[in-house]
């Protein structure tokens, strides 16, 4: 019995390093999906070989949405580490400008799900165009904004918000960051 369970075992890791690799290597979208289709049928569990998936240049951002939010339903556990790591994705995507959106999405759901944590926050305030108007500017302040009283440690953030702000030419508001940075880290400290 023990013989019979320990095979299984070798097979099922041997199985694994094949999905692992055809999620790497393969640029076919149907081998892909075959091997998407493989590790959730022996209930893959390893996070690090869905973000192999996610990172396939192959991929078209509808695919990595896709196997993302199946992700998402099927790993709740893992729900913020998923987010970050599809925004992430996106936010590195050749086409930024039609990926921001994507990526903040993403972010936005990560900040929720964790609120507590400023990390999705800062990575918002870097899909922050200072070189056009960008609509999704105004999106990126409000989110971090409205969820800054929720973060545990703020002075990160702060300190992010009052370069932001001089980057912007808004002295009163980097000064006034930089104000609450400062007092934030020395509670933190």
């Amino acid at each position: 019995m023990l013989r019979l369970r320990h095979n299984a075992l070798n097979m099922n890791s041997e199985e694994v390093r094949k999905i692992e690799e055809m999620f790497r290597s393969s640029e076919s979208h149907d081998e892909l999906f075959d091997a998407f289709q493989g590790a959730m049928r022996i209930k893959l569990t390893d996070l690090e070989s869905y973000k192999i998936l996610l990172a396939n240049p192959v991929l078209s951002p509808d695919e990595i949405k896709m196997f993302a939010e199946k992700l998402l339903k099927e790993m709740p556990e893992d729900s913020f580490s998923l987010l970050m790591w599809t925004g992430k994705i996106f936010e590195s995507h050749p086409d930024i400008y039609n990926r921001m959106e994507d990526a903040f999405n993403y972010y936005s759901r990560a900040a929720l799900h964790q609120p507590d944590l400023s990390a999705p926050l800062l990575r918002l305030l870097n899909l922050y165009n200072y070189d056009i108007e960008f609509p999704l500017n105004g999106k990126i302040i409000d989110v971090i904004e409205k969820s800054i009283e929720a973060v545990e440690r703020k002075s990160d953030l702060y300190y992010s918000l009052s370069s932001h702000y001089k980057k912007c030419g808004d002295k009163r508001r980097e000064v006034a960051y930089l104000g609450l940075a400062e007092k934030a880290a020395r509670k933190e400290s």
